[in-house]
This record gives C-alpha cells, structure tokens and sequence, in this order.
C-alpha cells in the first residue's frame, strides 16, 4: 500500500489499497486540529475540577491517592478514545476529524498508543509548538506521533442520517470486504438505500440483479457473491468507510 500526496491546494491523500482502489481523503487542517485538542483540553480540565470536588469527603491520606489515580485515568483519555472510537477524542468527533493510518488498514491499539507516547513530547513538553511545527512541515501533515505510528489526522465527510445505516443493520466488529466501497458518493449510497429497501419488501430478483450490476460498473468490483447479500455488504462497508 502507497500514499501519494497532491501537490494541489487544498492537499489530498490517496491511500492506495491492497485491492489497488485508491481513496483519497483531505488532511485536517492545522487549525481545526488546535480547535479540537482545545475542546478535548477543557473536556479535561472540567472532568478534573468536578472529580477534585469529592476530595472534601475524603480523608488527607487519601486525597493524594485519589488525585493521583484521577491522573493517570485522564491522562489515558486520547490513548482509549480513539481507540474505541475508531480514531477520534470528543474534540475530534465535535470537529468532524479522524485518525487513519497512511498505508489504509485499520488503526490498531499499537498506533494509538505510539501516539499516544509522543503527545507526551510534542504536545504536553512543549505545550503543542513541537506538534504545530512538525505539521507543517510534514507533507502529509503529521506531527511526531503520525510519523512514529505512520497516521494522519483526516477531515471527514459529513454524512446526515439519511447516508448511514443504523448500528442494528451493521454486524459488531464488522470487517470491510469492498474497500472500492468509498468510491459511491452520498447520492449513490441513498439510490442503493432506497432500491435495497425495495428489493427486501418484493424480493425482485431483476432489480437485484441490475442494481448489483449497476454497482459493480461504478467501482470496478468482481464478485460471485449473491447479488443480494452483495448489495447488503456494499451498504455495510460504504458505511464503516465514511463514518
């Protein structure tokens, strides 16, 4: 897998895939990237001054304790939120942001914690100038955690309700089958919705069939798998890839 950057203002990154699909994305800029450690950074601050409130009714010896493992839990925050989050802090989520991993497979415990370690250095010792400058001189607009767990932090689509699917429709842990999926647009996933939607409640097979067709022209896939179930996975792996 390959990144190739655009030299073109704004700068994109195509991630090119295992399946040779290329899915380009747009790089946060630095600026909402300040915005949402800030959101995150006051998220914190007011976790920590409602917790210290409880040190009243706590006796001295275990005051100490309890700020003290208050701490370590806060400090933990970013390493677990994205996570299990899939790559996003509240503030990231708030700001629409998202951490991917630069060779396209999916963000792992190891990349979290790798960037995790190195906000220690280029965020929190230096107060964010080591990160801010790492930025902007990276190419792919990476600070020294991006760089040592090979991510970057993305600006996401926005997507209403009316372009996903609900958690109920998509298996827990669900494993992206067609990458070539990110290449439908939101008008292309909301036609195959709709004539899903209609497939289940008359089980036309025509339909089925052309719609299968009709997707497979506008990505290039080549499958034997059951028109139906085709489609199903198409809507499940389009939603993963752009949530």
């Amino acid at each position: 897998m390959q990144i190739k950057d655009q030299k073109l203002f704004p700068m994109t990154i195509s991630i090119e895939t295992a399946q040779n699909v290329n899915i380009t994305y747009k790089p946060a800029g630095l600026l909402p990237r300040i915005i949402a450690t800030v959101i995150d950074l006051c998220l914190l601050t007011g976790i920590f001054i409602l917790c210290s409130m409880f040190n009243t009714i706590l006796s001295p010896s275990s005051k100490y304790i309890y700020v003290g493992i208050l701490l370590i839990i806060l400090s933990c925050y970013h390493l677990f939120f994205e996570y299990f989050l899939n790559g996003r802090s509240i503030g990231k989520l708030t700001l629409n942001l998202r951490v991917v991993r630069t060779d396209g497979q999916k963000l792992s415990f190891w990349d979290c914690l790798l960037r995790w370690v190195f906000r220690l250095v280029d965020i929190t010792a230096t107060g964010g100038i080591l990160a801010i400058i790492c930025i902007i001189l990276s190419k792919k607009m990476q600070r020294l955690g991006d760089l040592a767990a090979g991510t970057t932090v993305i600006q996401n689509n926005k997507q209403s309700s009316y372009f996903r699917l609900t958690t109920d429709e998509i298996p827990e842990n669900h494993e992206i089958t067609f990458p070539q999926a990110a290449l439908l647009s939101d008008k292309d996933f909301s036609v195959i919705k709709e004539v899903y939607k209609e497939i289940q409640k008359n089980e036309n097979q025509k339909l089925s069939e052309s719609l299968a067709k009709k997707i497979k022209e506008l990505t290039g896939i080549q499958t034997e798998m059951k028109n139906s179930d085709f489609i199903r996975v198409i809507l499940q792996d389009y939603t993963t890839l752009t949530k």
